[in-house]
């Protein structure tokens, strides 16, 4: 039987799992860096039995001694972001290295802001409320957010202008910025398998959500209305279904800043300007 091979980033098994789903006379495998990176001989020694390899061009700068050109067929793989439902969302660096707080490395704009700007908790928990969020930008994002994402898309040979029409019909389709939820792999899987040729295998079984144990950002109640989704201030953390609310979720962050001292914290460069525009409305 044909073997594929899947590398990306968190994406990675829920992606394997959902082209498996839709194929049947092939069998797909999915490594993501970390558990390649945890025994690479082992891993090499096996490149040669694939005939295909969907790899996201993101991640081989994290696998260089992977000997991926012992397989055939290269197909790019794109690693889906979306910012809609979680604008406020940014990362936060110390030394190189992401910042760790109550969700893993997931931290708010707003309440980083604050922190920086010494305002207190409860202060801050004050600013979650729907004048600041739209005066942030929060509401206005779905346009262009799905426009991005339908482009993003293309570039790679896939049409999902029409299913993500349905993706957030009855809840967010993002875990977080950078974690989609199963449905949305799946039929970027579908379109994967239509770019290659072969008609998904109809139904069959979506597979199990794996990022569901992953970090979770709130979707603002607030962001959420406009959006047309239930929406709540619930954070989760890794490998936990312990519910997290605002105030602990604020709390936390400040603690973890206060260990590290604000002169060592700052934004990704991804996100600096953001966080700058969004201290300037405090």
């Amino acid at each position: 039987m044909e073997q594929w091979l899947v590398i990306s980033n968190c994406q990675t098994f829920g992606l394997a799992n959902c082209l498996q789903a839709q194929v049947s006379d092939v069998q797909v495998t999915g490594v993501d860096t970390l558990l390649f990176n945890s025994d690479p001989d082992r891993f090499n020694a096996t490149m040669d039995k694939y005939s295909t390899l969907f790899i996201a061009d993101g991640v081989k700068g994290e696998i260089a001694s992977a000997r991926i050109d012992a397989i055939p067929d290269h197909v790019a793989l794109p690693m889906v972001t979306c910012r809609v439902f979680h604008p406020d969302l940014v990362y936060l660096q110390h030394d190189g290295r992401p910042v760790v707080g109550p969700v893993g490395d997931y931290h708010s704009a707003i309440a980083y802001a604050c922190f920086r700007a010494g305002m207190s908790v409860a202060d801050t928990v004050l600013r979650f409320n729907g004048s600041f969020l739209e005066r942030c930008g929060y509401m206005a994002m779905w346009l262009p957010e799905r426009d991005r994402l339908v482009e993003d898309l293309a570039t790679f040979g896939l049409d999902v202008a029409a299913p993500i029409r349905t993706w957030g019909r009855h809840e967010a389709f993002m875990f977080s910025i950078n974690h989609p939820r199963i449905h949305v792999l799946h039929d970027i899987a579908a379109e994967l398998l239509r770019a290659q040729g072969r008609p998904p295998f109809p139904g069959g079984i979506i597979p199990h959500d794996n990022l569901a144990t992953g970090a979770a950002f709130a979707v603002y109640p607030e962001i959420g209305e406009t959006l047309g989704v239930a929406g709540s201030y619930v954070f989760k953390d890794v490998g936990s279904y312990r519910p997290v609310d605002l105030e602990g979720f604020v709390a936390g962050c400040f603690a973890s800043y206060e260990r590290i001292g604000a002169a060592a914290i700052a934004p990704h460069p991804q996100f600096a300007q953001h966080v700058d525009y969004v201290a300037a409305l405090l």
